[in-house]
């Protein structure tokens, strides 16, 4: 084991997630999945960049290499990388060893490496009826069948009202979602154990600025959970194109329940519903103030090749179909690397650019490689990244 310095205050040591991730692949001994979460783990200190492994590694890594609690390849292998310090928290650090793990190996297992954002978490009805979802979810993992039912009729609304929301909300669950619910299964094996702490992830979600990178933290974990009720070994048959309405209701046997506005009551919904309206109009305001930062006026545009970077899935906020906002972000390609730090940055929908303001001031940090420099854009006061 890499047993060089580590830069920390935590009273959690790397060598104890370590040995912590140990016990729990090996009382899994493969049966989730048919393969075991272990392989080469590495904890980073994001001030330092100083790595701690649990195989031999490099005492700092590399500067190309974004920061993130993600998968990474490095050195011809599949790393899994956490960021430190680890949480004092038993459930929430073990959740933590085991999602990122699932990453490393999600690929091979034929499961999303990405997902796409979900925008219309982000409108009235797409939160209204998400929320329903999950306040119906928390009373479902106490062992409520109409609960379940009341669950996918909320789902099932959602989805009637927006073309694409099936298609971007399984992308999503098929890859965070699935890996948060394995992390809580290896948490804490015992069902009745685990249900309370996921039911208060759910009504702790609602806090959440926006879900649209979010929202599969909360529901991946119910859900996959109410399946392991009723099906035990669930994972050794789903499949990246399943979705987690057809799956509960073949594991539970029943349907959604028949009218959703009338259930909604029972969980809120008015009340809920007159929140939203109030959010939204606010959000109407912060969409203008994007436009004026990032399309109307002056900006830098950054191309986008090969690009890594590391934001806070909780604050991602879309603007329209232009793509979406990060409040803060790291970001690393070509041409060098730039912090964001105050204002946001919009990320193209296409993945294609990234757009600041055209002034860094406190905002922004852009430091350049060789070879690349700023110059105009298209438009007056515009300007881009190019080769030199």
């Amino acid at each position: 084991m890499h047993t060089l310095a580590f830069v920390l205050l935590a009273a959690i040591a790397p060598q104890q997630g370590f040995e912590e991730l140990r016990t729990m692949c090996a009382r899994d001994a493969g049966r989730m999945w048919g393969v075991s979460l272990c392989g080469p783990t590495m904890i980073v200190d994001r001030q330092s960049r100083s790595v701690v492994a649990n195989q031999p590694a490099p005492a700092v890594l590399p500067n190309e290499i974004g920061i993130a609690n993600t998968a990474v390849d490095w050195g011809g292998k599949r790393w899994t990388m956490i960021v430190g310090p680890l949480p004092e928290d038993a459930f929430a650090r073990r959740m933590l060893l085991v999602h990122e793990s699932f990453h490393r190996v999600q690929e091979g297992l034929g499961f999303p490496v990405t997902g796409p954002p979900n925008a219309h978490l982000d409108s009235v009805d797409g939160r209204y009826w998400l929320q329903l979802e999950w306040r119906a979810l928390a009373k479902a993992l106490g062992g409520d069948r109409q609960a379940v039912r009341d669950a996918l009729a909320f789902r099932a609304r959602r989805r009637s009202l927006f073309r694409s929301a099936a298609i971007e909300e399984r992308g999503l669950e098929m890859h965070e979602g699935l890996a948060e619910y394995t992390g809580a299964a290896f948490a804490e094996p015992d069902i009745r154990k685990r249900s309370q702490p996921l039911a208060d992830k759910l009504r702790e979600a609602e806090a959440n600025p926006t879900f649209v990178r979010s929202f599969a933290y909360a529901s991946g974990p119910a859900w996959g959970t109410l399946l392991e009720m009723n099906r035990p070994r669930w994972t050794r048959a789903v499949h990246a194109s399943d979705d987690f309405s057809k799956l509960i209701g073949d594991a539970w046997h029943v349907e959604a329940s028949a009218d959703a506005d009338a259930r909604a009551a029972r969980y809120g919904g008015v009340e809920l519903l007159a929140a939203e309206r109030a959010r939204d109009v606010r959000t109407q305001v912060t969409l203008r103030a994007f436009r004026a930062r990032f399309i109307d006026g002056a900006h830098l545009t950054i191309p986008l090749t090969h690009m890594s970077f590391e934001f806070d899935p909780n604050a991602a906020q879309p603007f329209e179909s232009l793509g979406t906002v990060y409040p803060t972000l790291t970001a690393r390609d070509d041409w060098g690397s730039l912090v964001v730090r105050h204002g946001g940055a919009l990320i193209a929908s296409d993945w294609m650019s990234i757009v600041v303001g055209a002034t860094a001031g406190d905002d922004y940090t852009l430091t350049l490689n060789d070879g690349w420099k700023v110059v105009s854009g298209a438009r007056e006061g515009d300007v881009t990244l190019a080769k030199k």
